[in-house]
């Protein structure tokens, strides 16, 4: 199945640097810091992002890996697409499960507000947002789920999953969601994070704050301390994702 779809249904035209990236860029060699200084992808998924859906969701379903699909925290939908394109090439039996408040985040809870990052309704994306961009790229809709994650998770989700995104911003949401889906992965099934922010794997001091998301590691790393798996870092240009594949 080709990918190239990733880098053709939204503009990526951002990434091409301007003289004050440029400049920035200069600067950092300089003091041999690691990496780069790039434009800020318009959308919430970047193209190693995509990527990195495109090749593990891929994986789980031509390797028939049972159970169906979810997304916890689809926003507007950009990986929602990657994933259906890769369902209704491999695996187009599975059902597609996404879920979202479409009102950004909820109240943060103690946890959430020592971070000092995000605000309640930040990272807002409409349903008809989402709709819509399914619906210029010519794609079924998934099985939608709105509202807050404590009134649809976990209700409404399947009861064996094969691959699953958990994107909840901040450590309350994370926290909640996380035991939830990692009890209904099959073996063989994978989970990744949409932001996941580990220094010691891959530190960029100069990467702004909200692509950091401090509070979904620490949720991770709680929940992992007895737990057979571990989550691995995965590059994705402004910030990085992580994984686990269930044992």
């Amino acid at each position: 199945m080709d990918n190239t779809f990733i880098a053709t249904y939204f503009d990526w035209d951002h990434r091409t640097p301007r003289k004050r990236h440029r400049l920035a860029n200069r600067v950092l060699n300089k003091l041999r810091l690691n990496g780069q200084v790039i434009p800020k992808s318009p959308d919430m998924a970047t193209v190693e992002a995509r990527m990195n859906i495109f090749h593990l969701a891929s994986q789980t379903a031509a390797y028939k890996v049972a159970g169906d699909v979810v997304e916890v925290g689809c926003n507007a939908g950009e990986s929602s697409i990657a994933i259906k394109k890769v369902l209704n090439e491999y695996a187009p039996e599975k059902q597609f499960h996404v879920f979202d408040s479409f009102e950004g985040l909820p109240k943060l809870q103690e946890d959430d507000i020592k971070d000092g990052i995000y605000a309640q309704g930040s990272m807002t994306a409409k349903l008809d947002r989402f709709k819509k961009n399914f619906s210029d790229v010519g794609l079924e809709l998934p099985h939608i789920h709105k509202g807050w994650f404590e009134d649809t998770v976990p209700s409404c989700l399947p009861d064996r999953i094969s691959f699953a995104i958990v994107d909840g911003d901040i450590y309350s949401s994370t926290k909640y969601v996380l035991p939830h889906v990692y009890e209904r992965l099959t073996p063989g099934a994978i989970c990744l994070f949409g932001i996941y922010y580990d220094e010691k794997v891959f530190s960029r001091p100069y990467t702004a704050e909200p692509f950091k998301s401090p509070g979904v590691k620490r949720a991770c790393d709680e929940f992992f301390a007895d737990k057979p798996e571990k989550v691995s870092v995965l590059y994705a240009c402004e910030y990085s994702n992580g994984y686990f594949r269930k044992l």
